[in-house]
C-alpha cells in the first residue's frame, strides 16, 4: 500500500475537480448510479423483507437491524457478499470511517485553527499522526476486503476496480476509498435516516395513519407493497420519505466542506481560492420561507408541486448540490422509498411504555452532536398491524433468505491483518 498518501489526491469526496475526480465519479455510477441501481432493486427488496422480519422477532434490537440491512446491501454490491449478522465486524470499521467525519466540523480541534501543530512531533501533539496512522490502516483493510470481493463470482465494485485498475490508473488507495466511501456512506446515512423516520412516526401518528390508510387503499390486505406500487402509485409515502430527508438531514453541514478552485467575490465579500465553504443544510432546511413550522413533520409540503417554491426540482437538497452531491443517491432515494413504505405497512409504531403503562415522550431534538447526525437511543414499540400481515412478513422472509442465499459469506480479515499487512511491508522497503 506504501505510505499515506494526501487524501486530496486519491479520494473522490476530497480531490479537486478535474479528470481524476471525474474517473472515480465514473466509477462510482457504475455501481450505484441511477441507471445502476435498478438492477438493485432484488436485492433491496429482499434485504428490506428481512429487516422487517428481524423487527418483528426482536424490537428492541431495531437499529442493529437496521445497520445490517444498510450494509449488507452495499456489501453485495462492494464484494458481492451480504452481512447475515447484527453488529458485523465490517458495519462497525464502516461506521468507524463515518465518525471520522467529524474531523470536518469547524473549530471542534485546535490544529484547524492552528495548522501549524499538524507539523508537530506527536509527542508534543499527537492527534495528527494517531489519524494518520488510523486513516493507513483503514485503507489497507479495505483494500484487502477488496482484493477478497474481486474474488467473487459475482460482479461486483471491488471487481470492477481491481480488473480496470491499470486502465484506470488506480493506486491501490484510490480502490480503497472508492469502496470505503461507498460502503461507510451508505450504512450511516440510510440507518440513520431510517431511525429518525421511526421517530417521526411515533411522534406523528396523524401521518402514520395517512401513509398506513394510502398503502392499504392501493395494496390491499392481501400483499405487500411492491416496486410497482411503490414507483407511482403511493405518493404520500413518497413525500413522507423526502420530509424525513428535510425534517431531519443527516448532514447538517452537507458533508464534507467545498472550497473553491477560483478567487471570487459575493455580495461585496472576496473568497480566495482555496477558501473551505460549508453548506447549512441543518438552516436551509428550515428556512420559514420554504418550511414554515419545520419542526413539524408533514409530508404534505411535497404535495400538489409546493415544493416547487425551493430552488430545485426536488425541494431539498439532503444529498448536497452541483457535480459533487452525493454518488449514492440513487441507491439512498430507492432503497429508503422501499423500505420505509415497508416498514409502514407492517407496524403501527409507537413510544415505548414506562413503569406505569404510560407512553414515554420522545423527544425530536435529542440528537448526537456530530456531522452525520442520528436520534439519541430512543425505545419505540412496533405491532404488527394485523395477524395477516404478520403472516405474510414471516412467509415473505423466508423466500427473501433463500434467493439472497447465493450471497453469503463471510470475510475473516480483521484490523490486525491490515497492521501485519503494513508492517510487512515496511519490513521489506527497509531491506
Amino acid at each position: 500500500m506504501g505510505d499515506l498518501i494526501n487524501a486530496t489526491e486519491t479520494n473522490q469526496t476530497t480531490l479537486v475537480y478535474g479528470d481524476r475526480w471525474r474517473i472515480h465519479r465514473k466509477l462510482m455510477h457504475s455501481a450505484v448510479g441511477s441507471q445502476a441501481v435498478r438492477n438493485l432493486r432484488s436485492i433491496q427488496a429482499n434485504e428490506s423483507k428481512l429487516l422487517i422480519r428481524d423487527i418483528l422477532q426482536d424490537p428492541e434490537d431495531y437499529v442493529l437491524s437496521i445497520e445490517r440491512y444498510s450494509v449488507s446491501t452495499t456489501s453485495i454490491i462492494g464484494w458481492g457478499r451480504r452481512i447475515d449478522t447484527k453488529n458485523d465486524y465490517v458495519a462497525q470499521q464502516a461506521l468507524a470511517i463515518m465518525e471520522g467525519v467529524n474531523f470536518v466540523i469547524p473549530g471542534k480541534f485546535l490544529m484547524e485553527a492552528v495548522p501549524a501543530l499538524t507539523k508537530l512531533p506527536s509527542w508534543v501533539y499527537a492527534l495528527p499522526s494517531m489519524i494518520r496512522d488510523t486513516t493507513t490502516v483503514l485503507q489497507q483493510y479495505f483494500y484487502m476486503l477488496s482484493q477478497e470481493g474481486a474474488e467473487s463470482k459475482w460482479n461486483n465494485f471491488s471487481k470492477v476496480l481491481l480488473n480496470g485498475q491499470e486502465t484506470y490508473g488506480l493506486s491501490d488507495v484510490e480502490v480503497a476509498g472508492l469502496t470505503a466511501n461507498l460502503i461507510g456512506g451508505r450504512v450511516d446515512t440510510t440507518s440513520s435516516t431510517m431511525i429518525s423516520c421511526i421517530l417521526a412516526m411515533a411522534v406523528f401518528p396523524d401521518v402514520q395513519r395517512k401513509a398506513q390508510a394510502e398503502i392499504d387503499s392501493v395494496v390491499g390486505d392481501n400483499t405487500s407493497p411492491t416496486w410497482e406500487d411503490v414507483d407511482g402509485k403511493l405518493p404520500y409515502c413518497t413525500a413522507l420519505v423526502k420530509e424525513v430527508l428535510r425534517w431531519r438531514t443527516v448532514t447538517v453541514l452537507a458533508g464534507i466542506p467545498h472550497a473553491n478552485t477560483v478567487d471570487f467575490e459575493y455580495r461585496g465579500y472576496r473568497f480566495p481560492a482555496g477558501t473551505n465553504i460549508l453548506g447549512n443544510i441543518w438552516a436551509i432546511h428550515r428556512h420559514p420561507r420554504e418550511f414554515p413550522e419545520p419542526d413539524n413533520f408533514r409530508p404534505e409540503r411535497f404535495l400538489n408541486g409546493l415544493e416547487q417554491a425551493y430552488p430545485n426540482n426536488k425541494g431539498m437538497n439532503p444529498f448536497g448540490w452541483g457535480r459533487r452531491q452525493c454518488s449514492g443517491q440513487p441507491l439512498a432515494e430507492q432503497g429508503l422509498l422501499y423500505s420505509l413504505t415497508r416498514l409502514i405497512w407492517a407496524f403501527n409504531i409507537k413510544p415505548s411504555l414506562d413503569e406505569h403503562g404510560n407512553e414515554v415522550k420522545l423527544d425530536i431534538f435529542a440528537y448526537t452532536d456530530c456531522e452525520n447526525m442520528r436520534p439519541e437511543p430512543f425505545r419505540a414499540r412496533f405491532t404488527p398491524r394485523s395477524d395477516k400481515i404478520k403472516h405474510a412478513i414471516m412467509e415473505e422472509a423466508k423466500i427473501a433468505r433463500e434467493e439472497l442465499r447465493v450471497y453469503d459469506g463471510e470475510t475473516k480479515l480483521t484490523l490486525e491483518d491490515a497492521v501485519q499487512a503494513l508492517a510487512s511491508e515496511k519490513k521489506g522497503s527497509k531491506k
